[in-house]
């Protein structure tokens, strides 16, 4: 069959590796590129459809129909690392094998993640690698394309691709994650991470990223992160015998041509970067990082991978970083990032800590305690501590952890570390912009504003959902913090934001909302005598 001809459904099941985040409100390029590679092979985009794993999940029978009449349906799919969505949950193993037992006439492809550790699911006819638009580029072209030509192909496919994001169900208000780079470029990798299983790699050219964002921003897309490569200092970087030293120059001209490919940018974020980078190589590393926050939006994060302050942890799985690097690059991103702008911080540091590595002993939960207590008594910001149990690659021999210990040791940092650093990076009053409703739970609504890890907001009240609203900080919990709409017009703030008010309680929040005050002094009379009224008369509006 002529590829022009060819029926296909493209079936978005999220990605969520160590270098990329897919799952809504995130979009991977990955799934752009490979929408990009089957228009470059010909196939119309009029018999081009696409789904996401959720759409699937509304109507699983009556989709499976639509499927059946297709002549080709790819599934794009692959978390390799543990985690909890609010926007959608990546699709399993089990609906996976499900597609291929139930769908009959049309020709099935797998691709993505999932074949760096899943060679062989029957009922495929054919398992795709890692980089799924190259082998369906070159499947359905009948055409080799060399190492060397991989990285000029991808430009290509990620424009082409760009008009992908409209069919989303979060369009317009989609993160697009932006690969700088493939694969991890350190000559020796972490024991554990799936980005040494990676065949394909390459390096990208700044003019290639803008011309894709310059692509997405006529889609009508404004929010980006460039999240999907394992260290941002070393896009580009200059190679030095064995070495590899970040290159200011190249990301100074990639962060200032997208700002100018999209004058309505709304968001410009990043994801990863190796600590033992910012000490090892400062003057490069500073230049790199007041570029950043020269042109990126407020909130963002670098992510720290230092897995584990466990110096013996860290000798055995071949990890790069260590507690020294770590805390002076903590240091390092706080002098520079620290600086707010509406409200809150430009860019702050994360730390990742994985559990279950090889040579993990009893004494590693305390050592990493000790290490996040450190920093904070040292009177600097983390935006994100991020912990969590490795998940098994390959042949990798994880160690088994008591959970109930496990589950001990991350209370103990919640309540000690966690919940005072929220404290510190969004303080209560503070007040945050472009706020999306995302879901309702009971008599809370739960929203974040799109960016890097953007912390989960809940707000008193069910709001309406999927729209843009402002919020004012007024309480932190372990992972998360409450606000209030705002302004926050008293008349019409309904009883479960007025107990929201440390202080105030659902008896005088109810009596509030049925005597309707219309002044300060009205207002006193129906609180306790010792509410601390003047700490608070800014926040209501009558």
């Amino acid at each position: 069959m002529e590829n022009s001809k060819i029926k296909t459904i493209l079936i978005d099941g999220y990605l969520d590796e160590p270098s990329c985040l897919g799952v809504p409100p995130y979009i991977s390029p990955h799934i752009r590129y490979t929408y990009g590679a089957l228009l470059a092979v010909g196939i119309k985009e009029k018999n081009l459809s696409y789904y996401t794993i959720d759409t699937l999940r509304n109507d699983w029978a009556g989709y499976l129909n639509i499927l059946e009449e297709a002549d080709l349906v790819i599934v794009i799919a692959g978390t390799t690392v543990p985690g909890h969505y609010l926007g959608g949950k990546p699709i399993s193993l089990k609906e996976i094998q499900d597609l291929s037992r139930k769908l009959y006439y049309p020709q099935k492809v797998l691709g993505g993640p999932v074949t760096l550790v899943k060679k062989e699911i029957p009922g495929y006819d054919h398992i795709c690698g890692e980089l799924a638009s190259l082998d369906l580029y070159q499947l359905l072209s009948s055409k080799t394309i060399d190492k060397a030509e991989i990285s000029r192909h991808i430009a290509n496919w990620a424009v082409k691709g760009a008009a992908l994001t409209r069919k989303h169900p979060f369009y317009p208000n989609l993160v697009c994650e932006i690969e700088t780079f493939r694969g991890c470029p350190r000559p020796t990798h972490c024991a554990f991470c799936s980005e040494g299983l990676k065949k394909t790699n390459y390096q990208r050219k700044a003019e290639e990223i803008i011309k894709e964002v310059k692509a997405l921003a006529k889609c009508g897309n404004h929010y980006y992160r460039l999240g999907c490569q394992t260290d941002l200092l070393l896009f580009n970087a200059v190679r030095d015998s064995n070495s590899l030293i970040p290159n200011p120059e190249a990301l100074n001209r990639l962060y200032a041509g997208i700002r100018e490919a999209d004058p309505s940018l709304k968001v410009l974020h990043l994801d990863n970067i190796n600590p033992a980078n910012i000490s090892n190589y400062e003057k490069e590393s500073r230049a790199i990082l007041k570029t950043i926050i020269k042109y990126n939006t407020p909130g963002d994060i670098a992510a720290f991978g230092l897995e584990s302050a466990d110096p013996l942890v860290l000798k055995k799985n071949k990890i790069e970083s260590d507690t020294s690097t770590t805390f002076k690059a903590v240091e390092i991103l706080n002098e520079i990032g620290g600086i707010r702008k509406k409200g809150v911080p430009r860019l702050l540091p994360g730390i990742n800590l994985l559990h279950g590595l090889t040579g993990e002993r009893p004494e590693t939960m305390e050592l990493n305690y000790r290490f996040l207590k450190k920093i904070y008594e040292a009177g600097l910001m983390l935006r994100r501590i991020n912990i969590r149990q490795v998940v098994t690659m390959g042949r990798y021999p994880a160690v088994k952890i008591e959970q109930q210990r496990f589950k001990e040791y991350k209370e103990r940092i919640n309540r000690e570390i966690n919940q005072p650093m929220l404290k510190r990076v969004f303080p209560r009053g503070i007040v945050l912009n472009n706020v999306l409703t995302e879901t309702n739970r009971g008599k809370l609504t739960y929203g974040r504003q799109l960016g890097s890890y953007p912390i989960l907001i809940g707000i008193p009240g069910e709001l309406k959902l999927h729209e843009f609203i402002t919020v004012r900080v007024i309480d932190h919990g372990y992972r998360s913090i409450t606000a209030l709409p705002w302004p926050f017009e008293i008349k019409k703030a309904s009883p479960a934001q007025l107990s929201a008010i440390p202080g105030i309680g659902k008896k005088r929040a109810n009596k509030i909302f049925i005597k309707q005050p219309n002044s300060l002094s009205e207002l006193a009379q129906l609180l306790d005598p010792g509410f601390p009224l003047d700490d608070w008369q800014d926040w209501f509006i009558f």
